[in-house]
């Protein structure tokens, strides 16, 4: 994306001054080089097209469960850097008339594109926000100055001054890319595969927007979209190996395992050299290739100069794989030759977790937090663990130490909260979850969480009032519709207006997400207390079928089929319910102290469990 493109509508007549335009570029894995100035007139380039690189980051040594939730590690998603290629900025005249702001504005651009040609992107941000106080309604410069704070990784802020100027110059395509390739960036996928398709709408032929558009399907896992767009551009993909590796990935989940290899092979000769190496081993462990995996990290094994990283992807990979084994025996390998990190030994608690040895897991996450003490992911962890089998002290011991050592984290004094309210120290519990809420007040969970806790303390208009909140600022949130409609139900029996709105909330929240069954499970005890046993019988086999380790669901189940007279049946839910609730004291699901799922505690006064 080196290339300039020329065209756009002419501001003055051709006899106006020329434009001095200053093209320069680096790419992943070079030095930067000086850009020479390129001298553009006006006739037939009037408006900068300011492209921006886009440059993989491959983070390989993330903590498992910090960059994929409770559940360990999963694919890792391809983050990007967003370099501006190419800015430009008149030295002459673009507007009319002898305006002394007209002419400040275009001196502060020009001095903003002078500083940011040398790299001094500080003095171009401020001589660019000058220039735009000046002529704020300039395209141009709104543009270039988003196009700055973008490459300054200051991509919410450049959202909005790019925005702005598309929307005074609404075909301004390559500012329409750049907002793109921000959007992104961001994980805004959905805004910017909108903006990509209007610009080739107008310009199929859009190499760098079809280049991103098909990284945008890739991360949307429309593979087969994603395999067509970035196949239609080998030149653009093969320039950079992230690109390669979303081919390849994509080819991959559609079948095409020959073709995915032969991306692979072009990954290993790129000049990204090892690096490249590493990302086409992780491709093709994702896709359970460890056919060609395993010897591309070997192959580097003797010669890449950092072994503990080179074995942690080796790992991590094959743990994403589900082979936990092997991942083990990498790990203890690492250890085994003197290459400890905090990294490695986080990923090996997860492993032996997941195979179900809980005491040694556990041990591995005291080694990861010895190893780096700073490292708030290395509690979270571990509370996780501890929460998951009901050793709630340590669990509160663990959250008490992730906001020692991060202060202002939401997802430590979550966990904390988690394990204060199972501890019965609600007061504590709600301290924590207002904290967590103050920190993070764009977070559904913690909305959910702080009315959870005022629902226990028995404070039930502020548990009301805060899930009122959250229904305002989260209205598609399955779960904050779950939890009110369950409070409702808990606490307005009598109440036929209450009931009738806890029951929307209910059938809300599983139109907005059909795999949960606590709404499916409330609504069929609420037809059992009212005798309608089909409408029960309906809603609890509902509920059993998304979750058939649930005991009380078999048990309420069992009570209508009873009422029914399907006796055969009732006895089999019986016995069904008899196995999982004699094996629930043991290890069960827990809530995620990182948010990724849902926290809401079994209430205590359950009517099904007080008749049992």
């Amino acid at each position: 994306m080196s290339e300039w493109r020329q065209g756009g509508n002419l501001f003055r007549p051709p006899s106006t001054p020329s434009l001095v335009f200053f093209a320069g570029h680096y790419r992943s894995g070079r030095t930067r080089q000086e850009a020479q100035p390129s001298f553009i007139s006006i006739a037939s380039y009037c408006r900068s097209d300011y492209l921006w690189q886009i440059r993989g980051v491959n983070r390989v040594g993330r903590a498992p469960a910090r960059a994929f939730g409770r559940d360990g590690p999963r694919r890792h998603r391809i983050h990007w850097v967003i370099d501006l290629i190419a800015v430009a900025c008149c030295v002459g005249l673009l507007l009319a008339g002898p305006d002394q702001s007209v002419e400040e504005a275009q001196e502060h651009a020009s001095q903003g594109m002078q500083a940011a040609q040398r790299g001094d992107l500080k003095i171009a941000e401020a001589e660019l926000r000058q220039a735009v106080e000046l002529a704020p309604h300039n395209p141009l410069y709104l543009g270039t100055l988003g196009a700055i704070l973008g490459r300054e990784q200051k991509l919410e802020e450049s959202n909005v001054y790019l925005e702005k100027a598309l929307a005074i110059s609404p075909h301004d395509f390559a500012t329409r890319r750049n907002l793109a390739s921000s959007q992104f960036q961001l994980g805004l996928l959905q805004p910017a595969k909108k903006n990509l398709e209007r610009i080739l709408e107008a310009k199929p032929d859009d190499a760098p927007s079809v280049l991103l558009l098909g990284m945008v399907e890739e991360e949307l896992k429309e593979y087969g979209q994603a395999a067509k767009l970035l196949g239609s551009v080998p030149d653009q993909v093969r320039q950079r190996p992230e690109s390669l590796a979303a081919l390849a990935r994509s080819y991959y989940y559609t079948g095409q395992k020959e073709k995915a290899r032969a991306k692979l092979e072009e990954l290993q000769r790129h000049t990204a050299g090892p690096e490249g190496i590493i990302l086409a081993g992780q491709v093709a462990a994702q896709a359970n290739d460890f056919e060609t995996a395993e010897p591309l990290f070997a192959s580097i094994w003797s010669t890449y100069p950092d072994t503990t990283k080179l074995g942690y992807t080796l790992a991590l990979a094959q743990y994403h794989a589900n082979r936990l084994e092997a991942s083990q025996a990498t790990l203890r390998k690492l250890i085994g030759s003197g290459h400890e990190s905090s990294e490695i030994y986080n990923l090996l608690g997860w492993c032996l977790y997941k195979r179900g040895d809980f005491d040694n897991a556990v041990a591995a996450m005291d080694r990861a937090a010895a190893l780096d003490p700073s490292k708030e992911s290395n509690y979270l962890d571990v509370g996780i663990m501890l929460m998951s089998h009901h050793h709630f002290s340590g669990a509160r011991a663990a959250g008490e130490k992730a906001v020692e050592v991060a202060p202002a984290s939401y997802r430590a004094y979550r966990l904390k909260g988690l394990a204060e309210l199972e501890l019965v120290d609600f007061l504590d519990a709600e301290k924590s979850f207002a904290r967590a809420l103050e920190l993070n007040p764009k977070e559904a969970e913690a909305i959910r969480n702080l009315a959870t806790i005022q629902w226990d303390l028995g404070r039930l208009r502020e548990a009301e009032s805060t899930f009122e909140k959250g229904l305002r600022q989260f209205p598609q949130d399955a779960r904050v519709c779950r939890d009110y409609g369950v409070m409702l139900l808990d606490t307005k029996g009598g109440d036929a207006a209450m009931e009738s709105r806890a029951v929307s909330l209910l059938r809300r929240a599983i139109d907005l997400d059909g795999s949960l069954s606590e709404p499916h499970y409330q609504l069929g005890k609420l037809a059992l207390r009212k005798g309608n046993a089909q409408e029960a019988v309906r809603q609890l086999e509902a509920a059993a079928k998304l979750d058939p380790a649930d005991s009380k669901i078999h048990f309420s189940l069992a009570r209508a089929y009873r009422l029914l007279g399907r006796a055969d049946e009732a006895a089999k839910e019986v016995q069904i319910y008899k196995t999982l609730n004699a094996g629930e004291g043991g290890s069960g699901a827990s809530p995620s102290a990182r948010g990724k799922n849902p926290s809401h505690p079994e209430k205590k006064s359950d009517p099904d469990e007080q008749e049992r």
